[in-house]
């Protein structure tokens, strides 16, 4: 068979139905985690009727989605304080001044 040097990893895994390669967008990964926390998953994932794949993709997901809201909050919460360009720097400075 001939294949063109022009496809992806990802487009030639498709073409020659690699098994175990079931979403072109979705890579692999191994992960490492305790047993007890692994049987909590594959509970949820009972639960749910779904794999174990689709649990721990979807508390990825609710976890950086917590994540990037929670520091968007914060910086609402930095930019709320903040003061124009320059703040008041000149009124600090006046009011350092001896008067006359």
């Amino acid at each position: 068979m001939t294949v063109s040097r022009t496809l992806s990893t990802k487009s030639l895994v498709v073409r020659l139905g690699i098994p175990g390669y079931t979403h072109v967008h979705m890579a692999k990964v191994m992960v490492s985690m305790p047993d007890e926390l692994l049987a909590e998953v594959d509970a949820e994932a009972a639960r749910e009727g779904t794999s174990r794949s689709a649990v721990l993709r979807g508390f990825a997901d609710a976890a950086l989605r917590r994540r990037r809201a929670d520091r968007a909050a914060a910086m609402r919460r930095l930019l709320r304080g903040a003061a124009r360009h320059g703040g008041d720097a000149a009124e600090q400075v006046k009011s350092t001044r001896p008067t006359s």
